[in-house]
């Protein structure tokens, strides 16, 4: 049986030691004529969620599509009901070598802050900055949930497009409060609606995020397909040269404006929140799921944000 859910091992060692169903989970399909290739997360029985190894075999494709001369556009989207809900929650904690009986020793600051520089979207080995630091012209084909990682990786491409049905947020903020890349994410949105947001977990909406600027249009499903497949026929279009030294450019520009400081940022905060103290009344998923199992903790999730808030979403 596939053990999948180790402390966060050397990025290579995972795609070395997983790499028979990372291909099946991520796939790649490349249209030379067109010069597009399209990423499709293909775990829909699992809402198309990550762990550690899909961060780490997704960021070597993008290196690898870096430096491919048959693509000029990448497009990603995801199999079945949604884009992507983010990180699986069996893996949460455990990750960063959390015992999931509570027995265990408490696992070191340098075990912590090395899962969270180089084992899932931020640091050394950052998927999300993989994405946004391409040489390649990037779209999000967005539908239903676009959660947690997932979300990060739609704001690091350059386009997104999204079906009237897409809900937009990080479940982390309601677990530990604002974490991950808020650079990327405060750049993306005005500052109330990012503070909203993280402070509160409520997800935006397709027409909220086509209304601050976080997608660049809303389509319907009948529509989407050949909406996304436009824009990457258009940007294909421009020369080969031009899109890979104004891809840099941009790059440039995002860094002078502070996104790779939140990114660095973002490796220390979720560090030092991996080792929270919970006070009585505090939702604590790694203690539900210790005591309920992953199907109980979710519902006791929703069920404490909706009883206690009214807030479903």
């Amino acid at each position: 049986m596939e053990q999948r859910y180790t402390p966060a091992d050397a990025p290579s060692k995972l795609i070395e030691r997983d790499k028979q169903w990372l291909k099946e989970e991520i796939l790649l399909d490349k249209n030379p004529e067109k010069k597009i290739a399209c990423i499709t997360f293909n775990r829909p029985e699992k809402l198309n969620t990550f762990v550690d190894s899909h961060y780490a075999y997704l960021a070597q494709l993008m290196s690898e599509l870096d430096w491919d001369e048959e693509v000029k556009v990448v497009i990603f989207k995801g199999a079945g009901r949604c884009f992507g809900a983010g990180h699986d929650i069996a893996g949460l904690g455990i990750r960063h070598g959390i015992d999931t009986a509570g027995k265990g020793p408490r696992p070191s600051q340098r075990q912590r802050i090395l899962v969270d520089r180089g084992g899932g979207v931020r640091g050394n080995f950052n998927l999300a900055d993989c994405i946004r630091k391409s040489v390649k012209t990037t779209i999000a084909q967005v539908h239903s949930y676009c959660y947690g990682a997932h979300m990060f990786i739609m704001m690091a491409c350059d386009m997104a497009v999204a079906t009237p049905d897409a809900l937009f947020t990080h479940p982390g903020f309601r677990y530990i409060g604002p974490t991950n890349d808020l650079g990327l994410l405060f750049h993306s949105l005005p500052l109330k609606i990012a503070k909203e947001m993280v402070l509160t977990g409520r997800a935006l909406t397709a027409q909220e995020a086509l209304q601050y600027g976080l997608i660049n249009k809303v389509v319907s499903y009948d529509k989407i397909e050949e909406e996304v497949n436009k824009l990457a026929e258009t940007a294909a279009a421009l020369p080969f040269d031009g899109i890979v030294t104004g891809k840099c450019a941009l790059e440039g520009v995002l860094d002078a404006s502070g996104v790779g400081m939140g990114n660095y940022i973002g490796n220390l905060t979720h560090t030092l929140q991996t080792n929270m103290r919970y006070e009585p009344g505090e939702y604590n998923l790694l203690k539900q799921r210790r005591d309920k199992g992953i199907k109980g903790a979710t519902v006791e999730r929703e069920s404490h944000w909706a009883s206690e808030f009214g807030l479903r979403k």
